[in-house]
């Protein structure tokens, strides 16, 4: 069993693909909510992966999109980072992030930090409807349709 020699990823006491897993979750969530309050040491691999996906993500082109997606394992995430936050980041090559230590855990003394966006993208207001109006709008949607069809 050799050396790490010069390992840039740690290996964080998980299997290659569980690591995978989590780094994947870990952008998506950055990506949704902007934010993310991680260990330090998850908080600094996620900034590095999230920068090399930004920089790929300024091409714009189909094929970097595609990438994106693939990466993330969400094309919803891809196109709201290629095309809402990457819009908002302006002419940068690199650092689209930033890590602020928060506190430290409780239960084994480990550093937690913050990792946000340098620019946040502009807020839309998600629509919220109530189960008893979805129903009743459901309800209307389809009187109009048989209205229709009896009308034809």
């Amino acid at each position: 069993m050799g050396r790490r020699h010069h390992s840039i990823i740690s290996k964080l006491n998980r299997d290659s693909n569980s690591r995978k897993s989590l780094f994947r979750v870990q952008l998506r969530s950055l990506i949704e909510n902007g934010k993310l309050t991680t260990t330090v040491t998850k908080a600094k691999i996620i900034k590095r992966l999230f920068d090399k996906l930004a920089a790929k993500a300024t091409e714009g082109t189909l094929a970097s999109r595609r990438n994106v997606a693939a990466a993330l394992g969400s094309p919803k995430s891809a196109n709201k980072l290629i095309d809402a936050i990457i819009p908002v980041m302006g002419t940068r090559k690199s650092g689209f992030t930033t890590i602020q230590k928060v506190s430290i855990q409780k239960g084994d003394a480990t550093s937690i930090a913050t990792l946000s966006l340098m620019a946040m993208p502009p807020v839309v207001e998600k629509k919220v409807i109530d189960k008893k109006t979805k129903v009743t709008q459901e309800k209307e949607d389809k009187k109009v349709v048989k209205k229709e069809k009896k009308a034809k």
